[in-house]
């Protein structure tokens, strides 16, 4: 249920908080006050699209700001909790702000938002039924969801829908697996060639970079080798070589060790440099012994590492790419030597689907047809009673053949309609006047609220053209549609507003040169005055007033006994 509605510099609204509460709720005042300005506000909220020439002229920002009461368990709860949100204490708190430069903000709880998610929100929490909704009403499309939601077939118009987007798939796959059957020996040829080529190379990971570095050695051998026979003279071949020096240095010093102790240390450590040196000499012969100069070598090394670039240029820019290409190559393969199998398994899977789909349209359809005789039914009842009294209303249900089922079933509906005795029942597009379809939808929306589980419902003057016995006719439906829940109704008709249980007032001024708009909640004879006011216009009279108070059901003032 919508509390509270908060909006600060909004078109020609300065700053305008308006309380709502249960059941019928109207919104009056004079024409161009700000009432629908409201309902633009709340529409935003619901993830309407943001324009920036909506923001107050000579204001940067305009916020639109509503307080929601949300049950813990409703289907609202269960859209913030998929988005890792939370209700406050049942309480919900959306805001949009909207800028010049367009980066225009939404907010949950003061948690950043999407557009989306306020759109998924809105579906639960607001349905709006705006001034000219009743031309959408001439939509085929338009008629179709009505029924299904009358029906409550969403859920089973959803599910077809997914079976439709899956038994397509699955037929464009069966087709290009049939279409693929005229390349199949070619491409078999090529992958047996490709497997081939790749076989017969052997590959390895790793082997271009060892052969890159075998090839630096060879092309480099003699220089390596020559220099490694001079690091080993260094060491210890030559007569004066590090290891010789060592040696004779240790001996000195333990000779001086027997003349003092405190000498033996430094030949420990002169030791064990030796020690090192003959790592450093053993390391030295092991890469001299790989240091080859085979005649030939060079060259086979060269002529590898062409066939590895050639693979490389057809097959992947690495051995292991290039070993995944062959695994992949291999499994396409084995699956087209399997081809005629797996194109039956693929024809079987699409029969199954189709199926599948054409039982869920038919129980679709099924449900719809009987829908569209209950709500045909209805909605002349409430024609009737809205001052269309030889009214008739069908709803025609027209199939497709089975084979042609789509992602919205088999089924076309129209909306056909005999506003006077006589006439035949056409389609709504060519038979209603505005008035007609006012009312058409005014009996639709009398029916559709008994099965709708949105909690507040939105009336933005659906009752323009309607007066008299009628006006009354459809006051009666707007409370009784209010029962169980929230109904906000924004009217000129005074049978209306004196229904209402909560009754906001929106006003225009000007004050100190700028335009200004307030509500205000009205209760006693504050009521009755504006209630008079729509009776009698700018003129209010003591017959309007009395008139008034009789529709609120209030007795008149009482005079003191002469």
């Amino acid at each position: 249920m919508l509390r509270e509605i908060r909006v600060r510099n909004f078109a020609v609204i300065d700053a305008v908080t308006a309380a709502f509460g249960p059941g019928l709720n109207v919104l009056t005042g004079e024409t161009g006050a700000g009432k629908s300005m409201l309902i633009d506000a709340i529409l935003l909220i619901r993830g309407a699209r943001a324009q920036t020439d909506v923001i107050r002229t000579d204001t940067e920002t305009a916020t639109v700001e509503a307080v929601f009461a949300v049950e813990p368990q409703s289907p609202a709860a269960a859209v913030l909790d998929d988005a890792g949100l939370g209700l406050d204490e049942g309480q919900l708190v959306v805001r949009r702000e909207l800028t010049h430069s367009g980066r225009h903000r939404a907010f949950v709880n003061d948690s950043p938002v999407t557009v989306g998610l306020l759109e998924r929100l809105g579906d639960h929490l607001v349905e709006v039924h705006g001034q000219h909704e009743h031309q959408r009403l001439l939509e085929v499309a338009r008629q179709l969801d009505l029924v299904d939601r009358f029906a409550d077939a969403e859920e089973l118009r959803e599910r077809v829908g997914e079976l439709f987007a899956k038994h397509q798939a699955a037929r464009a796959e069966v087709e290009r697996a049939r279409a693929a059957e005229r390349d199949r020996a070619q491409r078999e040829d090529l992958l047996r060639f490709q497997l081939s080529e790749l076989d017969g190379a052997r590959l390895w990971v790793g082997e271009e970079e060892e052969l890159r570095a075998e090839r630096r050695r060879l092309q480099h051998a003699e220089r390596l080798a020559a220099g490694l026979a001079e690091a080993g003279g260094l060491l210890n071949e030559d007569e004066d070589s590090a290891t010789s020096r060592l040696h004779r240095t240790a001996r000195l010093l333990r000779e001086l060790a027997r003349l003092d102790p405190a000498f033996a240390a430094p030949a420990d450590a002169v030791d064990g440099a030796g020690a090192l040196i003959e790592d450093a000499l053993a390391a030295i012969r092991s890469l001299r012994e790989g240091v080859t100069m085979a005649p030939g070598r060079l060259e086979s090394v060269d002529e590898r590492l062409d066939v590895l670039t050639r693979l490389k240029r057809k097959y992947g820019d690495t051995e292991a790419t290039m070993l995944a290409f062959r695994q992949e190559a291999a499994v396409e393969l084995e699956r087209l030597g399997r081809h005629e199998e797996i194109l039956a398994e693929q024809e079987r899977m699409l029969g199954e689907l189709r199926a599948e789909l054409q039982e869920a349209a038919v129980a679709l359809a099924d449900r719809r047809r009987a829908a569209a005789e209950r709500l045909a039914g209805e909605t002349e009842r409430e024609l009737r009673q809205l001052g269309m009294e030889r009214a008739r209303f069908e709803i025609a249900v027209e199939q497709v053949p089975l084979a042609d089922v789509g992602p919205r079933g088999l089924d076309r509906v129209e909306f056909r309609l005999s506003a006077n005795p006589g006439e035949d029942v056409r389609s709504l597009a060519r038979v209603a006047s505005g008035g007609e379809l006012s009312r058409t939808m005014l009996a639709l929306k009398a029916v559709l609220a008994r099965a709708d589980r949105v909690p507040t419902m939105i009336f933005d003057e659906v009752d323009a053209g309607i007066g008299g016995r009628v006006a009354a006719v459809v006051a009666q439906k707007l409370a009784k549609a209010a029962e169980g829940r929230q109904v906000l109704c924004v009217t000129h008709l005074a049978p209306i507003a004196a229904r209402a249980a909560h009754h906001v007032r929106v006003s225009k001024g000007v004050r100190a040169g700028r335009t200004r708009v307030s509500a205000e909640v009205l209760t006693g004879e504050e009521r009755v005055e504006e209630i008079a006011r729509m009776v009698a216009g700018e003129r209010v009279t003591d017959t309007a007033r009395g008139h008034a108070r009789e529709l609120l059901g209030r007795p008149g003032p009482r005079t003191r006994p002469v």
